[in-house]
């Protein structure tokens, strides 16, 4: 059987992107702002609502359906 490790919704994501940002690893990162796309870079900045990549894309945490291959529950079959 195929198993994932999943969040049950973006707040779950938020200990894995500052462990990143603090750590200085990078992040791979699916964003649904309408249209799943791909992020990854190194996080420059962030709060519990926005991070900001090195090369100054803007992120609402809250559109994130996958951070560094974990993806929040309503994704899980991607």
């Amino acid at each position: 059987m195929d198993t994932r490790v999943t969040v049950s919704d973006v707040k779950g994501f938020l200990p894995m992107l500052k462990d990143c940002f603090e750590k200085r690893l990078p992040v791979s990162l699916i964003v649904d702002d309408g249209e799943l796309h791909r992020a990854e870079g190194y996080i420059d900045r962030m709060d519990d609502t926005n991070l900001i990549l090195e090369d100054g894309r803007s992120i609402h945490i809250e559109k994130l359906a996958a951070v560094n291959g974990i993806f929040i529950d309503s994704y899980a079959q991607c």
